[in-house]
């Protein structure tokens, strides 16, 4: 028997307003109980990759012969080595180019840097390497304060480009310590002296090139006395990285993306070298004074008594008698300043 049910608009209404709205169920998986689903899938993620890395372990073999192929790449060589003058001594070492370079060589690792938190006043930020095969972590955390420091003193950055960069700067130092403290010290050793290899068979360092670098920054301002201060020797002694070093500043100039005062010191003097070579000068005068007191003094011995003239010596006769023989030494290719003239060349082989 069927039963109709008559049908109105306002049926059920009340019953379905009292039944509140509710959300699909969100199971989490075993293992993940008490944690938000951002870190559940942070963590689901690593898990990933560690697993991953142990059915792939890396191959070391592989590994030297991927770090000597991106060595041997003239790019990455004249970037893979830092360098920097203090105290007259040169400060090197693999630059985070190359510490990028050989993590992904490495294989089953990762880097990076993060930013914890922020305030208007200073960021604290956090860099990292990670090596999943081993689950080995090398991390640094600091703070970077939002200020620029220059000669003139401190600046505080306000735009959030140059916070970024700043961070980005002193965070990719730290990065590169990470890397550098996880890798094996015996294959970064490898890189660098291969990197070093690359550079002196692809550049050409000779006399016309140095002085053409030269010519080429004086055309901006900067001077043979500002290289010469940043490199800490003589352009004629710079080395290759150092070349390549200058290469790669002027190419900043010529860009606009730097100014002069960010890579050279303004008020730079002379090496000592350089200031050497000029009080060498008076050593000429030296010889003249000497000229002048043998001519003063040959002026101030009173003159021999005249003495009568000897007798003409007979045709065939070698005879001569003291006063001749005195008066031939006397002669103008003799005498004082003839010694005082070979003198004058004792200071021309310091010279030389």
């Amino acid at each position: 028997m069927a039963y109709e049910v008559e049908r109105t608009e306002d049926f059920g209404k009340g019953y379905l307003q009292d039944i509140p709205e509710t959300q699909p169920m969100q199971v989490q998986p075993a293992g993940f109980a008490g944690m938000t689903p951002a870190v559940a899938r942070e963590v689901a993620q690593i898990q990933g990759q560690i697993m991953l890395a142990k059915m792939y372990p890396r191959n070391m073999k592989d590994v030297w012969n991927k770090v000597e192929g991106a060595c041997s790449r003239k790019n990455l060589a004249s970037h893979a080595i830092y360098r920097y003058a203090r105290g007259g001594t040169d400060i090197s070492g693999p630059s985070i180019r190359l510490a990028e370079a050989l993590i992904n060589a490495y294989g089953n690792a990762k880097s990076g840097f993060e930013v914890i938190e922020s305030d208007s006043d200073s960021s604290r930020v956090r860099s990292y390497a990670y090596d999943m095969e081993t689950n080995t972590l090398q991390e640094r955390t600091f703070d970077v304060p939002h200020i620029r420091e220059t000669k003139k003193g401190r600046t505080k950055l306000t735009d959030p480009r140059d916070i970024y960069e700043t961070i980005a700067n002193q965070a990719s130092r730290r990065e590169r310590a990470c890397i550098l403290a996880l890798l094996p010290s015996d294959l970064v050793e490898f890189a660098v002296s291969s990197c070093y290899k690359t550079l002196e068979q692809t550049v050409d360092l000779n006399p016309a090139k140095i002085r053409n670098m030269v010519e080429s920054f004086a055309k901006y301002g900067v001077s043979q006395v500002m290289i010469e201060a940043r490199i800490q020797r003589h352009v004629d002694a710079m080395t290759v990285t150092h070349f390549v070093d200058l290469l790669s500043i002027g190419e900043a100039l010529r860009d606009g993306v730097g100014t002069i005062d960010q890579y050279f010191d303004l008020d730079a003097k002379p090496l000592n070298g350089t200031a050497a070579a000029e009080p060498e000068k008076p050593q000429q005068p030296k010889a003249s004074s000497k000229k002048t007191a043998a001519k003063a003094q040959h002026a101030a011995e009173p003159a021999p008594a005249p003495q009568p003239e000897p007798a003409p010596a007979t045709e065939g006769s070698m005879a001569m008698d003291d006063e001749g023989i005195s008066a031939a030494f006397d002669s103008p290719m003799a005498g004082p300043e003839s010694f005082d003239e070979d003198d004058s060349l004792e200071g021309f082989y310091d010279r030389a």
